[in-house]
């Protein structure tokens, strides 16, 4: 029997229906492997892109805490450091108005020593109070006693204190080396230095700003 293909013309019915049958089921599978194919790309497009913003979205959220963890950092340093420079500040201004404090009674003080030399010079009589309260300072008088006096003063005492002095058993010396102004009594049991310079000595002292009574060109 030979094997040669049949001119088409001379083909069974049966022969035809059979290789269109053949040809259209292999059309079709063919087909259907296509769709096959092409739903495997589809399926895998939406999986990878269902990771990209599953990824996306988990890597915006690991960013952002990584990022709020950041500022939340450099705020707390930040804090910190303006915290440092408010404290410092504080401690400047402190020690900015101890200073100006210092410089104000310093300067009240000059002011206030220029005015009661001036005073001293003008009104004689300022010598006298201050003789009343250093005799008056010792309970006991113990003999001899005696005033040193500025010889400019010693007039304007004897006028206005010689009964008072007479009474106590006083004795007024001349001394130009103590001011005007000033006094020292002497008795054979205490000394009162009541000069100007020991009587500043002692308020500047107390004010927590010791300073001399004369100054340099003065001395």
């Amino acid at each position: 029997m030979s094997n040669s293909p049949l001119p088409k013309a001379q083909e069974t019915a049966y022969q035809r229906w059979e290789m269109n049958s053949l040809s259209a089921g292999n059309s079709h599978h063919a087909k259907k492997v296509d769709r096959e194919k092409s739903k495997v790309p589809e399926g895998l497009a939406l999986i990878l892109e269902n990771a990209r913003k599953d990824g996306f979205k988990q890597g915006l959220q690991e960013g952002f805490q990584a990022g709020m963890q950041k500022a939340e950092e450099i705020s707390a340093e930040n804090e910190h450091h303006f915290l440092q420079i408010g404290n410092a500040f504080q401690a400047a201004l402190q020690d900015a108005d101890a200073k100006i404090a210092e410089d104000l009674l310093r300067l009240a003080l000059d002011i206030a020593k220029a005015m009661l030399k001036s005073s001293l010079e003008v009104d004689s009589r300022k010598i006298l109070p201050i003789v009343r309260d250093s005799i008056r300072y010792l309970p006991v008088v113990k003999h001899p006693a005696r005033i040193l006096l500025n010889p400019a003063d010693v007039q304007m005492v004897n006028d206005h204190l010689s009964e008072e002095l007479a009474e106590g058993g006083w004795q007024i010396i001349e001394d130009a080396t103590i001011e005007r102004g000033g006094c020292m009594v002497d008795t054979s049991s205490n000394q009162i230095d009541a000069t100007n310079a020991t009587r500043w000595k002692r308020i500047s002292e107390a004010l927590g700003q010791p300073s001399e009574w004369l100054n340099e060109n003065e001395a």
